[in-house]
């Protein structure tokens, strides 16, 4: 029956080919673009209050002393010497001013400005050129005042090192033979940090950077299917998707829709999706499965069974979930004198085919069987699907997750196609991936995936439907 099998080669491909690419990238920039500015604007706005509102800005003002050495003569010769002695000094003046004997003496002389000798040298720097002989000395407070008159007192006190310095606090051993004079004093003081435009600029990148971070931890070292969008790096097409609805019980519900358009409607889009992937040779049997439990297989197999009944087609269940069976719950009947009995020969055809309200006629699983692999590979099973072919327009087969055991597998030799579930966030990438190279193993023509519990917001160009709207029908 398996008259295509290429349709879980793309599979294959991706498995070859798990590297990130630019367009996973790309996807993962468009799904989460609402994350990425959330955490750049919350970042960005904490940088706007650090900056404006916890650091401290800090203003600076500058003081400048000239660096001489005085002519011996009026000669060129001794006008170059002293030029370039002059040079000379002006780097030994200029490390002098940090000295801790100059600082200790200028906060003592400024008993006012609470500051230590060691805070002013780390808040004094001096700047010189290698062809002038000006020393420029600046002093950085927050008190902008403070540091106009330190900086002022620092050049005051380094000029008391002059050689021609009458000031007796000096002794004359500890003067420069050059002369230091206090060319400029700083008459006010300037804005000195922090920078804010770069401030803001970094919280900018920084916030973004962060964000991305995030963004592709959280979508490249996430083991599951996060988003529909996510799941068509399966490679294989999407037959639907429906929507998880939080107010309702999450598990695999045993129960059916309530007939109504609405209701029926995506399911309707399930039955065309999987008529238009072939139309030439339409799917008649069609097996549904998923990588593990809880992901719908048996909700969904029943309410494609329904939908068709309702379009007044004939068509008939099958349960080969031997496992966990849950097709006679959802349409109320019997679970005995089910396929366990009928291929051991202990009830007829006639006897096994069970009917419901619903339309759909039901061939339960029956007992319970040790070794199901036996029953499920036996020709008699082989020669019940070709009949049931025959009397009916559409048959649908609930089979077991495949993590769970080969069963699957084994069934889709039976079936034109498989359909397979795969609940967004619930089973792992590397178990669907595992269980769809089972399928593949066994040449299952795989014709899509019908995705479940997507969230209502991942919208991304799919049809989503309420699926959880069920009605009591144990």
């Amino acid at each position: 029956m398996n008259s295509n099998v290429n349709n879980v080669s793309p599979v294959q491909n991706n498995q070859q080919n798990d590297g990130i690419t630019l367009g996973d990238i790309l996807r993962v920039l468009r799904k989460n673009w609402i994350l990425i500015a959330i955490i750049t604007a919350v970042i960005f706005v904490a940088g706007v209050v650090y900056t404006f509102g916890i650091v401290k800005p800090t203003y600076k003002a500058t003081a400048t002393v000239k660096v001489e050495v005085p002519l011996t003569t009026e000669n060129s010769a001794d006008v170059s010497n002293s030029l370039n002695a002059s040079l000379r000094y002006v780097q030994s003046v200029a490390d002098a001013v940090k000295l801790p004997t100059i600082a200790k003496k200028v906060v003592e002389a400024n008993p006012d400005i609470n500051i230590s000798a060691e805070n002013l040298i780390n808040e004094t720097s001096t700047s010189y050129s290698s062809n002038t002989v000006f020393v420029k000395i600046t002093v950085t407070d927050r008190n902008g005042e403070n540091a106009k008159i330190l900086a002022n007192s620092l050049a005051t006190e380094i000029s008391k090192y002059s050689k021609d310095s009458t000031d007796e606090s000096v002794k004359a051993e500890e003067k420069f033979i050059c002369s230091i004079v206090v060319l400029d004093q700083a008459d006010g003081f300037t804005y000195a940090a922090p920078n804010k435009k770069l401030y803001l600029i970094v919280a900018f990148l920084g916030g973004l950077v962060i964000s991305l971070v995030v963004v592709f931890i959280k979508e490249f070292a996430s083991t599951k299917f996060q988003t529909p969008e996510d799941v068509k790096a399966l490679g294989l097409p999407v037959l639907n998707t429906l929507i998880d609805d939080k107010s309702k019980d999450n598990k695999d519900s045993d129960s059916l829709i309530e007939p109504s358009v609405k209701n029926f409607e995506p399911y309707n889009r399930l039955i065309s999706n999987i008529k238009f992937s072939n139309v030439d040779n339409p799917y008649r049997v069609v097996m549904f499965t998923s990588s593990i439990m809880n992901e719908l297989k048996t909700t969904v197999c029943s309410n494609y069974a329904f939908t068709l009944a309702h379009n007044e087609k004939k068509v008939i269940i099958v349960d080969l979930d031997t496992r966990k069976p849950r097709i006679h719950k959802t349409f109320g009947v019997e679970k005995e004198k089910g396929i366990v009995e009928y291929l051991a020969g202990n009830i007829t055809k006639d006897e096994l085919i069970k009917s419901t309200k619903e339309g759909v006629d039901i061939i339960t699983v029956g007992k319970d069987v040790s070794n199901p692999v036996t029953l499920l590979e036996s020709q008699k099973l082989a020669d019940l699907i070709k009949e049931l072919k025959e009397e009916y327009d559409f048959i649908a087969i609930d089979t077991p997750p495949l993590t769970a055991c080969n069963d699957a597998a084994i069934i889709s030799k039976l079936v034109d196609g498989v359909v397979f579930n795969v609940a967004i966030n619930q089973g792992k990438k590397k178990e669907i991936k595992s269980s769809l190279e089972q399928l593949k193993d066994a040449n299952a023509n795989v014709i899509g995936i019908n995705i479940t519990k997507a969230n209502i917001k991942d919208r991304g160009g799919y049809y989503y439907y309420y699926y959880y709207e069920y009605g009591d029908k144990k």
